[in-house]
């Protein structure tokens, strides 16, 4: 039983299509290239080994500068929050000639704010989430004297926030948020309370962090968190102190890509069938093509359904729920003919990934639920060459081989599966701790790892993740070290 909900992710709206460069070192040797960092006109970030389109290359930097934070394309000054009141809060006002040892409890509504895009600046932004809570009062026992702190309190279940502060300890001002209920939060006076809607998120490498960090960044110009203070169940008193441990995660960018050992370049189609060409270091001709790219999901329908095009045009796409193959002569958008489908093969439904193999012209088909197969199809004579068991493995994505003639595909568990020209499974390598940043694609507690497809050429295997017809990261597998680097990121 699922108990985390889903949270949707909101791409921030930045400044219009700019571009820096970062200059990293190669993982052998000192020799220096250059990785860009390429914003479009939506504020959408990625990095890429090529120069962005339409856009003049970016200063090189350091080595040592690829940990830190990259210049904002517009300074941003963040005018001091109005202490009188909580914006948006429900709740008296403070007094500043009220008390000051009192109180002031302020139910916080699911509204969005207003007025507070760079709230964040010259503040240590510090997260306390959870699912839910072992009390129905929680103690944030928060001890920073270094700096001004912003504090985001965000979660599923509801209890009574209760924020004290430390002597020497500033509170800027208090986001806080409860799955679309009201949070209760018992503040020290003076301090602004922020209603919002936020997803929990306890730990910093996943999906729901990378969705959270995304919002506060648009609503309040959050560029990276200092701490994170999370768990599943909290207890009644949760402790905030330093030292604080490096976590590239916390940041907005999170871990950032490094050039490649091994170079490859390889076609993604888009949604109305047209080929996109890529390298395992971002789009070729530097473009960022954002929400028309072909797959990313189990569900056919999500991005558009499995195809693949020959050489020569024709190509052939599953339909409906991947239990119909069609044939395209004359390529997509031309006339189309159902396959038919033969009785002596296992009936075919939610197929999940094709492949072509150009020195035979074999089409290669997989499908997925149940038992699930690997179909083959010889597009020349036009017959079914016969079908194996997959033996329960859910493959999303399926590609030619042409360093072996055969075929790699990756599976919902995290698996890169070799097989040979027949069909036949060859290798089975485990994944999961060889991608970086692999976690952040998708929300680990709630739903499948289902976004990845994959293409090869002779020397390395590319892992693609699509989300929402987007290329999000690349990953370049090294088949002889059986070694994997991150090489292309997209930031949302």
């Amino acid at each position: 039983m699922n108990l985390f909900p889903k949270t949707l992710h909101h791409p921030a709206a930045r400044a219009a299509a700019t571009a820096a460069a970062l200059g990293l070192l190669l993982a052998a040797g000192t020799v220096r290239a250059t990785v860009y960092r390429c914003t479009d006109a939506q504020g959408g970030v990625s990095y890429q080994a090529q120069p962005c389109a339409d856009a003049s290359p970016g200063r090189r930097l350091d080595a040592d500068s690829r940990a830190a934070t990259p210049p904002r394309d517009t300074p941003r000054e963040a005018p001091p929050p109005d202490s009188r009141a909580a914006p948006g809060a429900r709740g008296p006002a403070t007094d500043p000639r009220a008390d000051p040892h009192a109180a002031q409890r302020v139910l916080a509504p699911a509204a969005g704010p207003q007025g507070l895009a760079n709230w964040a600046a010259g503040a240590d932004v510090i997260v306390v989430s959870a699912y839910q809570f072992s009390s129905r009062t929680t103690q944030v026992h928060l001890n920073h004297p270094a700096r001004p702190v912003l504090l985001v309190l965000s979660s599923h279940g509801a209890t009574e926030w209760k924020v004290l502060p430390a002597p020497g300890t500033q509170l800027k001002g208090i986001v806080a948020s409860s799955d679309g209920r009201r949070a209760t939060v018992l503040a020290p006076p003076g301090v602004p309370v922020v209603p919002d809607e936020l997803p929990y998120a306890y730990d910093s490498a996943g999906l729901p962090f990378r969705d959270l960090i995304a919002k506060l960044h648009a609503r309040y110009g959050v560029e990276k968190v200092t701490a994170l203070r999370g768990g599943y169940t909290l207890p009644e008193l949760v402790p905030v102190t330093g030292p604080y441990p490096a976590d590239a995660h916390l940041s907005l960018e999170g871990l950032r890509p490094e050039l490649p050992r091994v170079r490859m370049g390889f076609d993604l189609l888009s949604i109305d069938g047209r080929r996109l060409a890529w390298t395992n270091t971002g789009p070729r001709d530097g473009k960022r093509y954002t929400g028309i790219v072909r797959g990313g999901g189990l569900r056919a329908a999500q991005n558009g359904a499995p195809a693949a095009i020959a050489d020569g045009g024709e190509a052939y796409a599953l339909e409906g729920n991947g239990g119909t193959l069609r044939w395209y002569p004359q390529g997509f958008g031309g006339p189309s003919k159902k396959v038919d489908w033969p009785d002596s093969l296992p009936p075919l439904s939610w197929g999940s990934g094709l492949a072509w193999d150009p020195r035979q012209g074999v089409l290669a088909i997989v499908s997925f639920g149940g038992e699930g197969y690997f179909y083959r199809y010889d597009t020349r004579q036009k017959k079914w060459l016969g079908a194996r068991s997959l033996q329960n493995r859910d493959l999303l994505g399926l590609a030619y081989h042409p360093g072996t003639g055969g075929y790699v595909a990756v599976s919902d568990a995290g698996e890169l599966l070799l097989f040979n020209d027949r069909g036949e499974l060859d290798e089975v390598q485990p994944l999961a701790k060889l991608l970086p940043d692999l976690e952040s694609t998708y929300d680990k507690g709630n739903s499948r790892l289902e976004s990845l497809t994959v293409a090869a050429d002779a020397n390395a295997v590319a892992l693609v993740n699509v989300r929402k017809g987007s290329v999000t990261h690349i990953w370049t597998y090294e088949p002889g070290s059986r070694k994997a680097q991150l090489t292309y990121k997209m930031v949302e």
